[in-house]
């Protein structure tokens, strides 16, 4: 195995299933760096390959001549492992058919939570980032006396007692963060004044019962007692 590995080249080939079109492409693209019976690894393959690899070993294939064949030459024997699954017919497998259902459906969720995130953010930064960026940071009064009132849960928290000076930095940033959310929510607010908002209670209730752990039925199990051990002589 070379410097890479296979986790390497794994990662690689997983970061080619997610590659998207659409994006600018320029003259040397679309070359075929190399052909795998009827298959190609393109520049472009290649590309978004090696901006998914870790920094050290980017750096290595795009400075390393050696490297770089050596990364591609992981590239090819993965596609060919691939090509070898799919005339197997592995490809038409049910479990697998199954699993790469469950994966699409994962990658829309995390699309449609991203945009939201994107959308969340944007308008937030519309409406009140103003505000937000003119948040006054907490006196040193202020955070002292966040530390007394809420001292004992941090403590629990942490499992020891933890001194005033040591938790001061993070205290000053929870305060910020905690005025910051205040006119999140004060936003908010105002938004839900002028909506109309129905919540079902026992829908709510029925969806926190069902992530909680079953109970393991034990009602038919039998204790079996232990061998007797003979004595030595």
């Amino acid at each position: 195995m070379n410097r890479f590995g296979i986790a390497g080249a794994v990662s690689a080939l997983l970061a080619l299933v997610l590659i998207t079109t659409g994006c600018t492409k320029s003259s040397s693209d679309g070359a075929v760096l190399a052909r795998v019976n009827r298959g190609a690894i393109t520049a472009t393959d290649f590309r978004k390959q090696v901006e998914d690899l870790a920094p050290q070993m980017r750096q290595a294939v795009t400075t390393d001549p050696k490297a770089r064949k050596e990364f591609l030459d992981d590239l090819i024997g993965i596609e060919l492992v691939v090509q070898e699954a799919k005339r197997q017919g592995l490809d038409k497998d049910a479990e697998f058919k199954k699993r790469q259902e469950m994966l699409r459906k994962e990658l829309e969720r995390r699309i449609q939570e991203d945009a939201k995130n994107e959308l969340f953010n944007s308008v937030l930064k519309k409406e009140i980032g103003d505000k937000l960026a003119k948040v006054a940071a907490p006196t040193d009064q202020e955070v002292r006396d966040y530390y007394t009132k809420n001292k004992d849960k941090i403590d629990a928290a942490v499992g020891k007692k933890v001194g005033f000076k040591e938790l001061e930095p993070q205290l000053k940033m929870r305060l910020m963060q905690e005025k910051r959310r205040d006119l999140y929510l004060d936003y908010a607010k105002g938004l839900k004044a002028k909506a109309k908002i129905t919540v079902d209670d026992k829908a709510l209730d029925e969806a926190i019962a069902a992530m909680q752990p079953k109970d393991v039925d034990l009602s038919n199990m039998k204790v079996q007692p232990a061998p007797k051990k003979e004595n030595s002589k």
